[in-house]
């Protein structure tokens, strides 16, 4: 049992799954909701501060524009100054989204990128998580108890 938790955790901070697939197994698993949805996000938070180290310190941003595309990073920055002006508010709506590529990972590169204040994004990174992270268990939830119904 132990182990199913600890496995929450590490699902939370990888860049796949992220909460949301720390909650989806936690669900599948028939773990306790509030202590999965605890560890998930607290493994998902504790990524990001990596991700601004590894980013700053480690000199990995070339890394990352070479991964995700000069296209992509054009776009980024063709865009900066709409993302300037909504700033944190579209980081939040951005992580916030439950849909692969949209959380805490990738919202830490783009804060990095927009070289936005790390203290606020990071209070900003973790809020979107939380909503994700609800907004998946409440999905989740229903789709559980849909098929439960069907059985």
């Amino acid at each position: 049992m132990l182990g199913n938790y600890i496995l929450v955790f590490i699902l939370g901070g990888l860049p796949i799954s992220e909460i949301r697939g720390a909650i989806i197994y936690g669900l599948g698993a028939n773990l306790n909701i509030p202590l999965t949805f605890l560890l998930g996000a607290i493994g998902n938070m504790l990524a990001v501060p990596l991700i601004f180290f590894a980013l700053d310190r480690l000199k990995l941003i070339r890394l990352a524009k070479k991964l995700f595309g000069r296209r992509a990073y054009a776009t980024i920055e063709k865009n900066k100054a709409r993302l300037d002006r909504w700033g944190e508010l579209a980081l939040l709506m951005f992580v916030a989204i439950p849909l692969p590529i949209t959380g805490a990972w990738m919202g830490s590169l783009i804060a990095s990128m927009l070289e936005m204040d790390k203290k606020k994004s990071f209070v900003v990174i973790s809020l979107g998580i939380i909503i994700a992270g609800l907004i998946t268990l409440g999905v989740g939830q229903g789709v559980l108890m849909g098929l439960t119904s069907l059985l």
